[in-house]
């Protein structure tokens, strides 16, 4: 018994050091929000592409400054070769290298004006009134050379001093050439230069935008016509008569002198049976221009339509001796109407002067004279209308019986 109390006893003593031993460690881990690490790398995105934005924001500014200074360097260098060039008398205060160029430019500069005053020798002395003029020139030089200064001396320049030389060189060669092929005078090369210069600049400066401007311009009162006039006629094309006849109306208005608006308004309203109304129109018009004979035909045309022969006569009568075919043929045709053998036998008569060959003429004159009595000279028309051999069958028939007729 004492044994297994001994035993017993050992088992207690070691049960604690083995659970020790058997039991796991526990490890106390701390698990992280995923809200914090989408966050950071949030973030750390915006902050990489804010400064990369900076960094090209940076390095676009630095090549539009350097591409900025480059021009104004070179078209300062133009400017002061220009202008040294056109003033050989500008003292040396204020062309020294210190203050424009640096040694290399000025040694090429005072080599190249010496060779120029050796060549280009003045025609005149210069008088005691041009020297305020030279006063001045320095003054505006020495202003040009000293805001271009700082341009020039700036270290981030491109522009070296071999190619600044170069510049000068070439357009000093440019200069001896013309002074070579065209001397001038000092007075002549300063305005040359100054123009040089002037258009040198015009042609740095930008263009001005184009602009337009849209203005209003009154029609005159024969445009305004005209313009009615061919909307009238395009609304007689489309076949609205009312409203052509308001515009050539409108048209009569502006330009009463308008014969054809009035001859087109007269025809509408003939055709709508509006005698009066027309023949009205017409007499205006007459009233107008007496000597419009396509006025005179048409009223002549309604008052026969109404059967007033004796008015449509009146109407012709006052141009009777007009040499026209179609006229004088209107006018002996209504007299023969209207029983007026006189005038018929005067407008067959002006038709036989103007075409002499024709026998019709010579036979409607012979039956005016037969209608009217005059026998004799009736025959004599009916032989003159035989001997032009126009004459239809008929016709021919018809003034050989008249003859016959006539010599009984």
């Amino acid at each position: 018994m004492s044994v297994i109390n001994q035993m017993l006893n050992d088992l207690q003593q070691r049960s604690p050091d083995s659970g020790a031993l058997t039991a796991p460690p526990t490890q106390h881990t701390q698990v992280q929000s995923p809200i914090k690490i989408v966050v950071l790398t949030t973030l750390c995105v915006l902050i990489i592409c804010w400064a990369s934005f900076y960094i090209w924001q940076l390095v676009g500014e630095n090549k539009a400054l350097k591409a900025e200074q480059w021009s104004n360097k070179v078209n300062a260098a133009q400017v002061i070769a220009v202008a040294t060039l056109s003033s050989p008398t500008v003292s040396s205060a204020t062309t020294t290298p210190a203050n424009i160029l640096p040694a290399k430019v000025a040694a090429i500069e005072n080599n190249v004006l010496k060779v120029l005053a050796e060549k280009i020798t003045p025609a005149k002395p210069v008088t005691a009134n041009t020297v305020p003029a030279r006063e001045v020139k320095q003054q505006t030089l020495q202003g040009t050379h000293a805001r271009t200064n700082a341009i020039v001396d700036n270290g981030a320049s491109q522009v070296t001093p071999a190619k600044r030389a170069e510049i000068i060189v070439s357009s000093d060669a440019n200069v001896e050439k013309n002074a070579h092929s065209h001397p001038h005078t000092p007075a002549e090369l300063e305005h040359a230069s100054a123009a040089k210069v002037k258009s040198s600049l015009q042609a740095k400066s930008k263009p001005q935008a184009n602009t337009m401007s849209v203005s209003r311009r009154q029609l005159s009162a024969d445009e305004l016509a005209q313009q009615k006039f061919a909307l009238a006629e395009k609304a007689l094309a489309e076949k609205h008569i009312a409203k052509a006849e308001n515009l050539l109306e409108d048209v009569l208005i502006i330009k009463p002198s308008d014969s054809q608006a009035r001859k087109k308004l007269a025809a509408l309203w003939f055709g709508r049976q509006a005698y009066q109304e027309a023949i009205n129109l017409l007499s205006q018009g007459i009233a107008l221009n007496g000597k419009d004979s396509s006025l005179r035909e048409i009223q002549a045309r309604i008052y026969l339509k109404q059967g007033q022969a004796i008015a449509a006569l009146n109407t012709l009568k006052p141009l009777a001796d007009l040499k026209d075919e179609q006229y004088q043929i209107m006018l002996a045709n209504t007299a023969q109407h209207a029983q007026q053998h006189e005038a018929g036998i005067a407008a067959y008569k002006m038709l036989i002067t103007m075409y002499p060959n024709k026998g019709r003429w010579q036979l409607g004159l012979a039956v005016l004279y037969d209608k009217n009595s005059q026998f004799s000279l009736a025959s004599k028309a009916y032989k003159a209308a035989l001997k032009n051999h126009d004459l239809s069958i008929s016709s021919e028939n018809f003034v050989k019986q008249r003859i016959q007729v006539i010599a009984q």
